[in-house]
């Protein structure tokens, strides 16, 4: 655990650099940098492209803020979290996502969802880079686990772990390092890695309709998370023995079906009509080019 990358000082004022928000800088600017490739790549304005970025930026960290306040909410009857600014729901994010995307391809005029598709892989491996920046902050860790365990790893006093395991009475006392627990954060960083290079190698040259990749990274982030939540021992609320983000991964992962489903059976009718399919795949069965210039937004 590594919280503070340094110390910035400006005269007498000195200002600490925390690890977790370098790193989930890191990740956002990898994520953005291979956005506007792909926008490039797709023949789209650059200019526009980081402008619908910079607006699914703020509004994918405001939904993921607002979702955390109404977990709060529902869970302490309280909004005490503002006290200490409050936290984030990585799947909250996605309402604002969603509207990003339609203020891309309404206002901005862009092909915003084959901008998002080509991006995925990207946007994945940045999430890979957040979730390390959690391990070097000693957030969202996991539950205590046998000290032989070869992953297992201790976080030192006063860590969010350490502090959990004494309110909980797992610590003697306060001030203590933590029991050895799952690194959570690091499965989740993996796991995230495996969805970009799935997306990469597998999921993008066998496009079959628009929409496909970005619904099966959707379903496999979920996936993950929902098996990773019962690992992870943070307080973070839930209701029927299973956590926030569990609850809304099932959700997720029953509209990422449902919706496959239809645009799947839509594609099997404009297959069956001999219409061309827009932007999904040639009517000889063969993935598109998914690198050609198609002008118009779809």
């Amino acid at each position: 655990m590594h919280p503070l990358v340094g110390v910035l000082e400006m005269g007498e004022v000195a200002r600490p650099i925390g690890s977790y928000g370098v790193s989930v800088s890191l990740g956002l600017f990898v994520a953005s940098a291979l956005a506007v490739r792909a926008a490039h790549r797709a023949g789209q304005d650059e200019g526009r492209t980081i402008a619908a970025i910079a607006i699914a930026i703020g509004l994918g960290f405001a939904s993921a803020w607002l979702t955390f306040l109404v977990v709060e909410r529902v869970r302490t009857g309280t909004f005490d979290a503002l006290a200490h600014g409050g936290g984030l729901v990585v799947l909250g994010a996605i309402p604002g996502g969603a509207l990003a995307l339609w203020i891309a391809r309404r206002g901005l005029r862009l092909d915003a969802l084959r901008i998002l598709e080509l991006s995925l892989p990207g946007v994945a491996a940045g999430h890979a880079i957040g979730r390390i920046g959690c391990f070097l902050g000693g957030c969202c860790f996991g539950r205590v686990t046998d000290d032989g365990f070869p992953l297992a790893v201790r976080f030192p006093a006063w860590s969010p772990a350490s502090e959990m395991q004494f309110r909980t009475g797992a610590l003697a006392g306060p001030g203590l390092e933590s029991l050895p627990v799952h690194p959570t954060q690091l499965y989740e960083a993996f796991g995230s890695l495996a969805i970009a290079a799935f997306l990469a190698w597998y999921v993008l040259p066998r496009k079959r309709f628009d929409g496909m990749v970005l619904l099966a990274f959707l379903a496999l982030y979920s996936v993950l998370r929902f098996v990773l939540e019962f690992w992870r021992a943070d307080d973070r609320g839930g209701m029927g023995g299973l956590s926030t983000s569990q609850l809304i991964s099932l959700g997720v992962v029953a509209a990422c079906a449902a919706i496959c489903r239809a645009l799947w059976a839509r594609r099997t009718k404009l297959l069956d009509s001999g219409t061309d399919l827009p932007g999904g795949t040639a009517l000889d069965g063969r993935a598109p080019d998914m690198t050609k210039d198609t002008g118009e937004p779809k």
